[in-house]
């Protein structure tokens, strides 16, 4: 029965007997013969709550479910959105703006619509206070709520009952104590999670069943090797299912050290979102080079930053593997030359002779060299057919910005990860406790 509110709450059979007595002045006889029609008649399998569904009955899987609420929708309205985008593109700069507006427009699209849409999980990665946990805050306040799957999609419980109620999953900087079956188990459930268009629902005395919330995951890494070593690699089969953004660390566009300040920003960014919201459903487009015209189901294609990109790839399991053979080819080469070259059967001889990829064959092992070039990787070329070229240079740094001291990421200096590291607080001058980012005064 439908609360004061407008939704639906369950009753035990006396107070809903009381409320059909005083509100629709049945009587005692005419209550049983109800209860007794609804008991027989009107089963339902089950009650939840589905991200982006209506309220009411709905047939899924062969089960009778019933929404009993469903998120509010912000009423798109056009306006300034100023403060907002400020933010947005001092974290990620022109292109990455560009492609995140077209990935949050599809999902917006579904949402409004009460239609689920696939989508690529968006993995965020930046220094500590970059900005990440207010993305994941400003999608929670759009989408009505959000919900943390970490225990479910590495395994930790088999319930994930309370996500079907939300849109907007996160994973937010706990990622270094999850093991190597925790971290196996979420990079399959970040693939399967981009292309499901249904995901099984399990709760606690309650019968499971499979729905499609309009969902969308986002994590957050900083720019370490616990934290990034969960993501899955870039390969042909996850290239349009993950999307990983660089965030850079920019002054907020309004002061945010104290608690009062920070109220008071996330106050106006709430103000801005039904302008922000109307240009994305209204204004915004999906220009042909970010479009998904391969796949044509997402909206937008993935998106890899290549800084972010080069970092996540050294601490891969794939990327740890090729650095492990050119350690060995480094530390026992007779060569004084800066290159190893030759084919995959010579390394392969090689490698074993020093007790490396003992399990590897000459053709599995080119097979590697070749994801290794696919994924864009700057340590090792083809030179022929089946000839590769690996640099040994011992000043090659495998982080984030290989070779190179600054480099311009959207027109912002950025730091090497040495720098990083090494960087003062009066070099910064930032404040470590805000979590929205720094402002500088």
């Amino acid at each position: 029965m439908k609360d004061s509110d407008g939704n639906f709450r369950d009753y035990r059979k006396g107070p809903a007997s009381a409320r059909l007595g005083y509100e629709f002045g049945m009587s005692k006889e005419e209550r049983e013969a109800f209860f007794a029609h609804i008991y027989k008649n009107r089963v339902i399998d089950c009650v939840s709550e589905i991200g982006g569904k209506k309220m009411g009955l709905h047939l899924l899987g062969g089960k009778k479910v019933l929404v009993p609420r469903e998120q509010r929708r912000i009423e798109p309205k056009e306006g300034d959105w100023s403060t907002l985008k400020k933010y947005l593109h001092g974290m990620l700069g022109d292109d990455q703006l560009e492609w995140y507006q077209g990935w949050l427009k599809t999902w917006l699209d579904g949402f409004y619509n009460y239609q689920n849409t696939v989508g690529q999980v968006l993995i965020a990665i930046g220094e500590t206070s970059s900005g990440k946990t207010l993305l994941k805050e400003i999608h929670n306040h759009i989408f009505d709520g959000g919900g943390q799957p970490l225990k479910y999609m590495t395994g930790a419980t088999n319930f994930n009952g309370e996500l079907c109620a939300s849109c907007s999953w996160y994973i937010d900087d706990k990622l270094n104590d999850l093991g190597s079956r925790g971290k196996k188990k979420l990079k399959a459930e970040c693939k399967e999670m981009a292309v499901a268009g249904e995901l099984r629902f399990e709760f606690k005395n309650q019968t499971a069943f499979t729905a499609s919330p309009c969902v969308r995951l986002l994590i957050c890494c900083n720019y370490t090797e616990d934290s990034v070593s969960v993501i899955p690699d870039i390969d042909e089969s996850t290239k349009n299912k993950i999307s990983i953004l660089h965030c850079m660390k920019k002054p907020m566009p309004m002061p945010a050290r104290t608690a009062s300040e920070r109220e008071a920003f996330m106050a106006q960014l709430k103000s801005e979102m039904p302008a922000f919201i109307h240009h994305l459903l209204n204004t915004h487009v999906i220009s042909e080079d970010l479009a998904d015209n391969e796949e044509e189901r997402m909206g937008v294609r993935g998106y890899h930053n290549s800084h972010a990109m080069s970092f996540v790839d050294s601490y891969s399991n794939d990327g740890g593997r090729l650095l492990t053979i050119i350690d060995c080819l480094r530390e026992y080469s007779d060569s004084d030359e800066d290159f190893w070259r030759g084919n995959s059967s010579t390394l392969l001889k090689f490698l074993r002779g020093h007790d490396t990829e003992r399990m590897a064959t000459a053709t599995s092992l080119g097979r590697f060299l070749n994801q290794r070039i696919s994924n864009g990787s700057s340590l090792v070329k083809k030179i022929a057919h089946r000839e590769y070229e690996i640099d040994l240079r011992s000043n090659t740094s495998p982080g984030i910005y290989e070779n190179e001291s600054v480099d311009e990421v959207h027109g912002s200096s950025v730091r090497t990860p040495e720098a990083i590291v090494n960087l003062s607080q009066t070099d910064l001058d930032f404040d470590d406790d805000a979590p929205y980012g720094h402002h500088i005064a």
